[in-house]
């Protein structure tokens, strides 16, 4: 049984998603932060609801996922706003988790009267899920002298 919710409800979540953060996605692209340093950055999100707004994922009150709706993206602060750091536990991938985030995401930026949203794709084989759920491409830019693939979805 999968539950989505604010992660602002469930702040005690937040060490063992940063572990999650850290895994999926932190030691490929992030390898600088500790998982300390993640946890903090994420607690501060939670004192910014007018910037960004995190959602959980549960698994039997278990946290397994989040994701992240952020106003502004330092790389590209021209677009905006971002669907950011959509990560599952690799235990609990390939069980639609991650459309659930992404759902919850996209509902939450249509409620505030967002047309559009953004989001990277680091990972090169990860174009082709989000084309699956709607997500068009719209550019390459680069990260840490890596290649990204820019998408928008429309709402």
């Amino acid at each position: 049984m999968i539950k989505i919710d604010l992660l602002k409800n469930y702040p005690d979540a937040i060490p063992t998603l940063a572990h999650v953060w850290h895994e999926v996605l932190g030691k490929i692209w992030f390898p600088e932060l500790t998982i300390g340093e993640i946890e903090s950055l994420t607690y501060d999100e939670l004192n910014h609801p007018d910037e960004t707004i995190s959602f959980v994922a549960l698994c039997y009150e278990i946290p397994v996922g989040f994701c992240t709706f952020k106003l502004k993206e330092e790389f590209r602060p021209d677009l905006g706003p971002w669907l950011s750091d959509v990560v599952v536990d690799p235990k609990y991938q390939n069980q639609g988790i991650g459309k659930m985030l992404i759902d919850a995401t996209l509902l939450k930026a249509k409620e505030l009267g967002f047309e559009k949203l953004y989001l990277f794709a680091f990972d090169p084989t990860i174009p082709e899920y989000y084309e699956r759920l709607g997500c068009k491409k719209i550019g390459m830019d680069e990260f840490k002298s890596h290649p990204v693939t820019v998408m928008e979805v429309t709402l």
